[in-house]
């Protein structure tokens, strides 16, 4: 009777990320390390997908430490634990230099300190958080999308910034990569 409860509870949750996240198929995503030319010809790796492209920030220590946050959303996204721990000991060094960052830093600190995905996207969502309250006010141009996952951590939900509107989600990876939707827009 048990099994055949947690079974039946398994199913509905099922169905119900399915319908709620608008999941209509599995998506190949790219890798996190990409190849890029530079003017003079020369190859150089990037480390995240998702550029921040027409955005800008009043700060430059701020706009360091957002393309930093991009790059641990993006390995989040493709489920690389390994890759975020690289991505937040580069944000631990852009976050040293802005002010008022010590609750951003302490989730970065977090996320560097793990191989363990699950541990890293729990501290993301807290990085996340604080995140927005950082960046507030500092956007000179351009938006800034803070996106919402209804399913994230046992239905809790939980909340992340994206330079671009599509949805990526950092607490599912591949597994639920569109589910969630824009909440605000930051400009």
């Amino acid at each position: 009777m048990k099994n055949r409860l947690v079974i039946a509870m398994l199913a509905l949750a099922t169905v119900t990320g399915m319908y709620s996240c608008k999941q209509e198929k599995k998506e190949t995503v790219k890798t996190v390390e990409e190849k890029h030319e530079d003017h003079s010809g020369h190859k150089e790796n990037t480390h995240h997908e998702e550029m921040v492209g027409d955005l800008s920030f009043k700060d430059n220590k701020i706009a360091n430490a957002y393309s930093h946050y991009i790059h641990v959303k993006t390995a989040l996204v493709h489920t690389d634990a390994k890759e975020a721990k690289n991505g937040a000991g580069m944000l631990v060094k852009a976050l040293s230099k802005v002010e008022n960052a010590g609750k951003a830093t302490d989730f970065a600190k977090e996320i560097e300190g793990t191989d363990d995905v699950e541990k890293q996207r729990k501290a993301f969502y807290g990085l996340s958080e604080v995140f927005t309250s950082l960046i507030d006010g500092q956007i000179a141009s351009g938006t800034v999308y803070k996106q919402f996952c209804p399913m994230a951590f046992d239905f809790e939900g939980a909340y992340w910034l994206s330079s671009e509107e599509e949805i990526r989600n950092p607490y599912f990876g591949d597994k639920m990569l569109k589910c969630g939707e824009v909440k605000a827009r930051l400009n």
